[in-house]
């Protein structure tokens, strides 16, 4: 069975992850002693408005914390601002992550998709703004994108802020995993950051939090962030999850060491499939897209390894793979399974 989304490791045992594009380093001991500090929290209604984490993250982020709304998780804040906007007309990237389609889809949206080239290197270009015009709402981009892991060079962002502005058109921008990028800041678009234009980020996985469900979007303007915030439910942010979230802010040192480390080993997989015969679209997050043998994601499981079988994305077909990139003994483990099941 082709799952929806990686990480879902009930129903296996003994099972090594690699669907999953968690930090491998996982969450900060900071984190998980600030939820146990304050677990008693659990017996009071969690503050709704968020307001002592939104006030750490526009610190962060050097924005008000007007702009800023949070919610459970990116996924829910997908939703949110679908169903607070009410586009009629989408255009996203193909292919890319799911949930932008799957919650347009559930509000009625037109939806229009933007197919990334393969011999491309699925990279998004000048194409991408030439696709748009004043008959769309809204857009959603992904940097770097999922599955690929490409970055969107920062004149194609600028492009692309600038079209969707002249057109009246939503830019919604998920920079889930530019955390993980060398130099993610000089690639994010709150380089642009102007009125309709909304970025989305998380704590899942960076920080290794999956488990809480925390996220933020980052509006150009306070007028949007209030609509998003008004929308959904009202308790959306556990107190336990933004406990969390600012404890993890401070975690400076932690960002620095998972760029160096998921760098070198996301290296060490590219050149190992590389040497396998594997094509691999190598990309700046902590996960790996390639191509190979039609048959290899239930070949790995049955050595009880499970990676991400990405045929279920628009635009890709049997044999795309994703995998996570892990600690560098299990990333030793994975290719040297990997070399029994490709060569026999």
């Amino acid at each position: 069975m082709i799952q929806q989304h990686g990480g879902n490791i009930y129903g296996y045992e003994n099972i090594l992850d690699f669907s999953a594009n968690i930090n491998p380093l996982g969450a900060p001991e900071s984190v998980k002693k600030a939820i146990a500090a304050n677990v008693a929290d659990i017996e009071k209604y969690p503050d709704p408005n968020c307001t002592e984490l939104r006030k750490r993250l526009a610190e962060h982020e050097s924005v008000s914390a007007d702009n800023i709304v949070c919610g459970n998780g990116a996924d829910d804040l997908i939703f949110r601002i679908v169903h607070a906007l009410k586009p009629r007309k989408a255009l996203i990237c193909a292919p890319t992550f799911s949930e932008y389609s799957r919650a347009l889809s559930e509000a009625g949206c037109e939806i229009c998709e933007h197919q990334l080239s393969e011999p491309d290197n699925f990279d998004v270009d000048e194409r991408l703004p030439e696709a748009l015009d004043s008959s769309f709402d809204i857009c959603f981009v992904c940097n770097p994108n999922n599955p690929t892991g490409h970055l969107i060079a920062p004149e194609i962002l600028k492009t692309l802020a600038r079209k969707c502005s002249e057109n009246g058109i939503v830019l919604v921008c998920d920079e889930c995993f530019l955390g993980f990028a060398e130099c993610g800041e000089k690639y994010s678009l709150l380089n642009f950051l102007s009125s309709g234009i909304i970025i989305l980020k998380a704590f899942t996985k960076l920080y290794a939090m999956p488990g809480i469900r925390l996220g933020y979007a980052v509006c150009g303007d306070a007028a949007t962030a209030e609509i998003i915030q008004n929308s959904g439910q009202f308790w959306s942010v556990s107190s336990l999850a933004q406990t969390a979230g600012i404890a993890a802010l401070d975690e400076e040192e932690y960002v620095r060491e998972t760029r160096e480390y998921i760098k070198a080993e996301r290296q060490y997989l590219a050149a190992e499939l590389s040497n396998l015969g594997v094509k691999v679209y190598s990309g700046a997050a902590n996960f790996l897209l390639f191509r190979s043998v039609p048959g290899l994601c239930e070949k790995l499981l049955a050595e009880g390894i499970l990676i991400r079988d990405c045929r279920n994305f628009s635009g890709l077909t049997e044999g795309f793979c994703r995998i996570a990139v892990r600690t560098h003994s299990e990333n030793e483990q994975l290719i040297s399974t990997l070399r029994r099941c490709i060569n026999g």
